[in-house]
């Protein structure tokens, strides 16, 4: 039987992400949660190279947006040319956040296609080609993000509902699948990749980098004996969907991009390709910990102290640290939030989090908040935070003004498309 193949299957890198958390670093003028980013991709390549890797495989989402600022670009294109300068090949698969939504062929992989790197292939469209290593051939199978705008530009389609253009999308990648599988040639190796949500994934909980509605798609259509592992991007916890014959995997994102994923291991899959018997493992590459201190603070008779005692047992030096808490209305002057940042001082970051207030027996309720003035929302919520934080009152109210614009364009949007 012939060597396996070594892929490495790596997803959801979003350059230019989860910078909120991490502050400048004053040697290179960047930030340092992208030097977290780039450290990462650099530990997968450092693998991939040292293995001697015969195929990169990157399934989409290399950059927070579709427009990435020059620096993202740089750093991603120097680590592709390590790649091509060692002999392995590179499949990128164009995700969400590299497509720019408009009727254009460009997207952020564009530059790659357009400067014909050595050993790079874009997939921007459905695709099934035989790849060459050095090793032996492969088949590839890659269908990168499908939404429906893709769909809806198209004036045939004007008139279709949300639901009837979802079907629509799901036959149609369906049925190319069922296409490729057909030429499939079973005494050789085949990888699929996609950038999209099936339905038996068990969706990462990230905040920062959801944008709207995500069609799922159903597992089954990447089913098929002649097809030996699928690789999957989009949603950003690792998982296996099936364990083999195809073995189905999302590799997850490759760094922590907030709280969301602050629980979840990061890194890269290692696949040995090989026909009827493809072996996988997870590789972490060790990202930096996110650590969630959630204190009751009500029965503390010294609030300050029992949140330091926190620290001194919790804290992971070098951590994006954020503290919850919830203290009584009358304690809250007596926080030392001068000594909590200095306790915490080892962290990354500190992000004290607005308290959830337990209002004395006297105050429990506000006469303010009485049922015209629920009527409307804004109204309330000045009411509310005029009461409980009425120093940050002005910025939480703009805040709420954004968000509240947000959702009308959004309803707006929906039924403009039919919902």
């Amino acid at each position: 039987m012939s060597q396996p193949l070594h892929i490495i299957h790596v997803s959801d890198i979003h350059f230019g992400s989860g910078e909120i958390h991490g502050p400048l670093n004053p040697g290179t003028g960047l930030n340092v949660r992208f030097e977290d980013f780039v450290a990462a991709l650099d530990k997968v390549v450092d693998y991939a190279i040292d293995i001697e890797a015969d195929v990169f495989l990157f399934s989409g989402d290399a950059y927070k947006t579709a427009n990435p600022e020059p620096i993202y670009q740089k750093m991603f294109a120097t680590r592709l040319k390590r790649l091509s300068d060692s002999g392995i090949k590179t499949i990128l698969l164009v995700g969400n956040h590299d497509q720019i939504m408009r009727s254009t062929n460009s997207h952020a992989m564009s530059v790659f296609q357009s400067l014909s790197v050595p050993g790079v292939i874009t997939i921007d469209k459905p695709v099934f080609a035989t790849i060459e290593t050095k090793r032996g051939k492969f088949q590839l199978i890659g269908i990168p993000h499908v939404t429906r705008h893709q769909l809806v530009t198209l004036e045939k389609y004007a008139n279709f509902t949300a639901a009837e253009i979802d079907r629509l999308l799901i036959e149609q990648v369906s049925a190319i699948l069922t296409g490729y599988h057909q030429e499939l040639d079973p005494t050789l190796p085949t990888i699929s990749t996609a950038h999209m949500t099936l339905d038996r994934a068990l969706a990462g909980i990230e905040q920062e980098l959801l944008v709207g509605y995500t069609l799922t798609f159903p597992t089954d259509i990447f089913v098929n004996d002649k097809v030996d592992y699928v690789a999957l991007g989009h949603v950003h916890k690792y998982q296996i969907i099936r364990d083999a014959k195809p073995a189905i995997v999302y590799a997850g994102s490759l760094e922590r991009v907030d709280f969301g994923e602050e629980k979840e291991d990061k890194g890269f899959v290692h696949v040995e390709l090989s026909r009827g018997n493809t072996k996988y493992s997870f590789r972490s590459i060790n990202p930096r910990p996110f650590v969630t201190l959630d204190l009751n603070l009500t029965n503390a008779s010294d609030p300050t102290e029992a949140v330091l005692d926190a620290i001194a047992k919790s804290l992971i030096p070098g951590c994006v640290l954020r503290i919850r808490y919830k203290i009584k209305q009358e304690k809250l002057a007596e926080l030392d939030e001068k000594a909590i940042r200095q306790a915490a001082s080892s962290a990354l970051t500190v992000r004290l989090l607005p308290p959830e207030i337990e209002m004395s027996e006297n105050r429990t309720r506000m006469p303010q908040l009485n049922e015209n003035i629920a009527a409307s929302p804004m109204a309330a919520l000045e009411t509310y935070l005029a009461e409980v934080a009425p120093d940050r009152k002005e910025v939480l109210i703009a805040r709420a003004q954004t968000i509240m614009e947000e959702l009308r364009q959004e309803l707006h949007n929906e039924d403009c498309n039919g919902h």
